[in-house]
């Protein structure tokens, strides 16, 4: 492992205990990775530093033994009406991504965004089509909260 490498896996770890330990979870405390790597402020990385950032989380809790799903989310632009899944790739995602750069959660498992009620529409999605891979779902979520003039949207990948 990198010296590069080795620093972004502790800032996760760190993150990841941290959440465990004190309550994050439950308050859904996330990381977004340009807090994991500088380099990844950039909008251009944030689909492939977003899944390297997944795929080191993914490996600390397996090293660690822990009992969480880990999961990234990449919010999407809303709209004042449902927009649905209108991507067709990565970089359609890419063109769709709101101002916020992807983050990392933690979630009990039972307990990921799908399985809450959000009162909204959960598209199920092939990981492909964001570049993904391996034993993990994506899906699509939108929802317009209570008191808000749009609907948000979200893409999310869980392991």
């Amino acid at each position: 492992m990198s010296a590069e490498d080795r620093k972004r896996s502790e800032i996760i770890e760190r993150w990841m205990l941290a959440s465990i330990r004190d309550g994050g979870i439950r308050r859904f405390d996330d990381l977004h990775i340009d807090e994991v790597e500088p380099a990844w402020k950039d909008r251009k990385e944030w689909i492939e530093g977003a899944l390297e950032a997944f795929r080191m989380a993914m490996a600390i809790r397996d090293g660690n033994q822990l009992p969480f799903v880990v999961g990234l989310v990449f919010s999407l632009q809303s709209g004042d009406q449902p927009l649905g899944v209108d991507f067709h790739g990565p970089d359609d995602i890419s063109e769709r991504l709101d101002w916020s750069p992807p983050s990392l959660y933690l979630f009990h498992r039972g307990e990921e965004p799908d399985t809450q009620s959000t009162n909204g529409a959960v598209k199920y999605l092939d990981p492909a089509i964001i570049g993904a891979e391996g034993e993990i779902r994506c899906y699509h979520l939108e929802f317009k909260q209570e008191g808000a003039d749009v609907h948000s949207r979200s893409v999310f990948i869980d392991g």
